[in-house]
């Protein structure tokens, strides 16, 4: 049997337990794979062929240890895969060593880091006329970017999250929004009164939308995707002299900060859409939060005056 051949049998029990962009990554690597070995048949596979392309895959893209550890988890699973429906070796588990990295450290925004992106929405970048003088025009997306940052900041969103809201996902009374995150799991966030004013104002220009409209649109009217969203924060961050601007980084900024000011993991937890508790337990030490205030302050038994 083909590896592509096994491949098939994978994708069809498998696929729909993964999410989307799980099975895009996956495919990437199974496709670099299967030209790697010229799909070669199953039997003749072994360990050092998997050792030979996450070797060549690091050294003819530079691919750094995450992606190749990405890479290593894609072949795992559909090494286990088939262990248990083809009954051939795992020639991954115990032989081949996942590639290692170092998470990169977390550090959210500043205040002052997000009030300049919200101005810089405003207005693109500065240019030279033909007569020498320094103009910056209007951005005609200014009230969607503004809200947009505004959401991302104050509900913790995943870019794909965002990007897939419809308007009939916002419920601008209660500012809950409907949101769909890793393998179909749907949740509801929570906008503030800012972020609902900023949606407000974004939307006012957006009269007669129908529900299954994107709420955060192109200029075509369509949904934005991932490319799109990251492009226009990262413009906006250079206008705004912020480096390193990405969607993630709001997320971290908004756990940090809703722990700082007096919000609790579990419904952290909640809100971001994890599984696991743990997950979001490394953001309860960045927030410095004082443990034994916040229990002297909360403490049942001195509350009842026991």
């Amino acid at each position: 049997m083909k590896f592509s051949d096994a491949l098939e049998g994978f994708w069809l029990g498998k696929r729909r337990g993964y999410s989307v962009h799980t099975v895009a990554d996956y495919a990437n690597t199974f496709h670099r794979f299967r030209l790697f070995i010229r799909d070669a048949d199953m039997d003749g596979l072994t360990s050092d062929d998997v050792r030979r392309f996450l070797d060549s895959m690091h050294n003819r893209y530079e691919l750094g240890g995450k992606t190749l550890s990405n890479y290593w988890t894609a072949l795992s699973a559909f090494w286990t895969w088939a262990e248990r429906e083809l009954k051939v070796a795992h020639l991954i588990r115990g032989r081949v060593d996942q590639p290692t990295y170092r998470r990169p450290q977390i550090v959210p925004y500043r205040q002052e880091d997000v009030a300049a992106m919200i101005k810089a929405c405003a207005r693109a970048a500065t240019w030279r006329t033909s007569t020498g003088k320094i103009s910056r025009g209007k951005r005609p997306t200014a009230d969607r970017d503004r809200a947009i940052i505004v959401l991302l900041v104050d509900t913790g969103l995943r870019a794909s999250e965002l990007c897939a809201l419809k308007i009939k996902d916002y419920d601008p009374d209660r500012g809950g929004v409907n949101a769909v995150g890793k393998y179909g799991k749907e949740r509801t966030v929570y906008a503030g009164d800012g972020a609902k004013k900023a949606l407000w104002r974004y939307l006012m220009t957006r009269k007669g939308m129908k529900g299954d409209e994107p709420l955060f649109a192109t200029d075509s009217g369509r949904h934005l995707d991932r490319n799109n969203l990251r492009q226009t924060l990262q413009r906006i961050g250079k206008r705004a002299g912020v480096s390193g601007v990405n969607v993630h980084k709001f997320r971290h900024t908004f756990a940090i900060t809703f722990l700082r000011n007096g919000g609790n993991l579990l419904a952290l937890q909640e809100l971001l859409g994890h599984e696991k508790l743990e997950t979001v337990r490394i953001y309860a030490k960045l927030a410095s939060v004082d443990l034994e205030k916040a229990q002297r302050a909360a403490s049942p038994a001195d509350g009842w005056g026991l």
